[in-house]
């Protein structure tokens, strides 16, 4: 029986040992790379969004950023209204650790394209790059720029409907 059961367990995995594949150890000069091959990797993406967004050959991600870049427009116009015709009023909320609590224009223009352009990307990486042929794929690679856009739209909205007279 004692036999029987090392003769069972070497058939079992003698397969799967053979299985495993062994990589070879990388050159100790291809580790150095590493930091630059990232930078290059983001550049790409970079470029390639750019590309596409000028282009327009991924028209439903180009229409969302176009929205997105909308409603983040109208929420900083709206804001600056506020700030002018308001002295004591202050950003709350998560932004006012990026751009302070009395922003200027060139603050909220540099914030902006900061959070449209990393979401753009982002979203352009998973649009390009993930399970495209996933059902729950689809809507996913939407979400942060959606998310992005909506809280944009309420925000200009609130700031709209605010009676500082």
């Amino acid at each position: 029986m004692k036999h029987g059961c090392c003769l069972i367990m070497a058939l079992f995995v003698s397969p799967v040992a053979h299985a495993q594949q062994i990589d070879k150890v990388q050159p100790i000069g291809a580790a150095r790379n590493a930091l630059l091959c990232k930078s290059r990797g983001i550049a790409r993406e970079v470029a390639a969004t750019a590309r596409d967004f000028v282009t327009f050959r991924d028209p439903s991600w180009t229409v969302l950023t176009i929205a997105q870049i909308g409603a983040a427009s109208a929420d900083a116009v709206t804001s600056l209204n506020n700030f002018h015709n308001c002295s004591s009023c202050s950003e709350i909320g998560v932004s006012r650790f990026f751009i302070g609590r009395h922003p200027d224009a060139h603050k909220y223009i540099i914030g902006g394209a900061v959070e449209i352009g990393v979401e753009a990307v982002a979203a352009h990486y998973f649009r390009k790059h993930g399970p495209i042929r996933k059902w729950y794929w689809r809507p996913l690679w939407a979400l942060p720029q959606s998310f992005s856009l909506y809280e944009h739209a309420r925000a200009a909205r609130q700031n709209a409907a605010l009676d500082l007279r």
